[in-house]
């Protein structure tokens, strides 16, 4: 499109005050307010998805050198977000690591998020799998310890 588009702004703002205005911008200058707000609510998982799979699952960081390559990476990437979402909502939330992960989260964490999801799934990942079998049992559960923070601290 060149030259001047007209746009409607809706305005949405909390009645109660707690929230901050959101601002809503449309190309459909005919468009009633419901119909502005209805369609960013319905849009507003995909561009979370979006989001997520952008920074947590790095989506764009493989090379391609071909466009049936491209068509491949979003669908595998969003399945392997399909996956973990429903470990995590079936069973994973349940795990001790799960309460871990959460006693470390921030204020702009969310138990709900991707990251989060992934973080509880590595660590269960790490107890499952690595245990002492021999050694001191203190030295060596100890040294697993370690090993686990720098794997949790490095992705």
């Amino acid at each position: 499109m060149t030259g001047l588009v007209p746009v409607q702004v809706v305005v949405v703002r909390d009645a109660a005050g707690k929230m901050d205005d959101i601002y809503l911008f449309t190309t459909v200058t005919g468009a009633s307010a419901t119909w502005v707000v209805e369609t960013f609510a319905k849009r507003w998982s995909v561009e979370v998805l979006f989001r997520a799979s952008k920074q947590e699952l790095d989506i764009e960081a493989p090379q391609h050198w071909c466009q049936e390559s491209v068509g491949k990476v979003a669908p595998w990437v969003w399945l392997m977000q399909t996956v973990i979402t429903v470990w995590y909502v079936t069973d994973g939330h349940t795990l001790p690591e799960a309460a871990e992960v959460e006693a470390l989260m921030g204020p702009w964490d969310s138990d709900c998020s991707l990251r989060h999801m992934i973080q509880v799934l590595r660590r269960a990942t790490l107890n499952a799998t690595i245990n002492s079998n021999s050694g001191d049992a203190a030295d060596v559960a100890r040294s697993l310890e370690i090993l686990k923070n720098c794997v949790n601290l490095a992705a």
